[in-house]
């Protein structure tokens, strides 16, 4: 059976995928999630011309250099100026505090002398002049921030100066995570013969989650087929968004997901893939659930986890799912490909003339956990290619923590 190319595989995967639905969330408790709609603006921000600076508020007809002026009262940020200046008058004024009537400048403090209720200009002022408009930060009816965005600090500051104390957002699509192998045993564990620790799910929760999954542990499950038909079948009855498991996905006297899933009703579009490393994955669907058999190797995992499951995150959430992908100089020589996409493990470097470049990891054994974790990208490096030499172009897909 010919292996199905990396782009078919995420077409196939994203076509399947539809998005969750949406919550209303408080300020406190959006942060990082993808918001459901645009927020607008429901007013005019600042909903008054106002000073930019402390300093004293004039029309600008008054404002050449030398010239004095009466002091007639204080503008302060919530307790406004009364009146309306004529010729010849001021007021004081602070940063924030809306402009009197009459005025349309602002001259600094430091740019005058004061003698009692009389200043002195020590500078000509032009009309505007340290004068924040009306609507000047935003305008009623803006779109201030455009859904599918992730929110962050700075927009969530935003939706509160816009008087909006909760948000719709999507809702994070629930997931599960199950391990599957009689060696497997977790952290912590007294290692006895012929056993290792699973590892997998202490990376890809958190890789999941950061892309906005909420990740349900399904534990590890024995490479026994009864029990393992029982537990998927428990866990697919829950019909949780994403069904994710590790290990048995190959051809192995005992490796039964594939068989067990078919049994259970799920709906395999695939099973191995053009992808080094990882070729053994599996993706189907069974109702609203969308389940993917990853590989049991630990980098395997991890690396079809970024390159097929995170897109079906992110397209849950309404996102694009593309990647983070840049084209960057090597900083060393890179082997040539064979006939499978190979997601090289690679490190983002600064070269001497400050200048960003990658520096690809020769390792590609699909198990060596140590590589992995000194990367931040990987060299996307199509089938077929021929060795690359330093300071050729790559593709290289960006890890978000890289540039974070």
């Amino acid at each position: 059976m010919s292996l199905l190319p990396v782009a078919d595989a995420l077409k196939t995967i994203i076509d399947a995928i539809s998005p969750t639905k949406n919550e209303v969330v408080p300020l406190s408790q959006a942060n990082g999630r993808i918001l459901a709609h645009d927020i607008a603006a429901v007013f005019d921000q600042p909903p008054f011309d106002g000073s930019a600076m402390d300093g004293y508020a004039l029309n600008a007809t008054d404002g050449q250099l030398g010239a004095k002026l009466e002091v007639v009262g204080i503008s302060a940020a919530g307790e406004a100026f009364d009146g309306t200046l004529t010729t010849g008058q001021c007021t004081r004024i602070y940063t924030g505090a809306p402009m009197p009537k009459g005025a349309n400048a602002v001259i600094m403090q430091e740019k005058i002398t004061r003698d009692g209720d009389t200043i002195t200009l020590e500078d000509d002022v032009a009309a505007g002049q340290n004068v924040r408009d009306k609507g000047n930060d935003f305008a009623l009816g803006d779109v201030l921030v455009g859904m599918d965005t992730k929110l962050s600090p700075f927009h969530l500051a935003l939706a509160a100066a816009a008087n909006h104390p909760t948000l719709q957002v999507r809702k994070a699509p629930k997931m599960t995570l199950v391990a599957t192998g009689d060696e497997l045993v977790p952290p912590g564990a007294t290692l006895q013969k012929d056993q290792i620790i699973a590892s997998n799910g202490f990376g890809l929760t958190p890789l999941f989650t950061h892309f906005g999954a909420d990740v349900k542990d399904g534990g590890i499950i024995k490479d026994d087929r009864e029990t393992l038909k029982n537990e998927l079948k428990r866990l697919l009855d829950e019909k949780p968004d994403i069904l994710v498991t590790t290990g048995g996905a190959s051809v192995g006297d005992r490796d039964y997901v594939k068989e067990v899933l078919e049994e259970l009703g799920v709906d395999l579009s695939f099973w191995k893939i053009a992808v080094r490393p990882g070729k053994p994955l599996m993706f189907g669907t069974k109702g609203k659930t969308t389940i993917f058999g990853l590989p049991g190797n630990p980098v395997s995992a991890l690396v079809t986890g970024t390159v097929f499951v995170v897109p079906a995150i992110k397209a849950k959430l309404g996102q694009s799912p593309q990647h983070m992908v840049v084209q960057l100089p090597l900083t060393t020589d890179m082997s040539s490909n064979g006939p499978r996409q190979h997601y090289r493990r690679a490190k983002l470097v600064t070269k001497p003339d400050a200048t960003l470049g990658v520096d690809p990891n020769m390792q590609s054994d699909s198990a060596h956990l140590t590589s992995l974790s000194q990367s931040d990208s990987f060299v996307v490096q199509p089938p077929l290619c021929k060795g690359k030499a330093e300071g050729e172009l790559v593709d290289v897909l960006i890890m978000p923590w890289a540039v974070s």
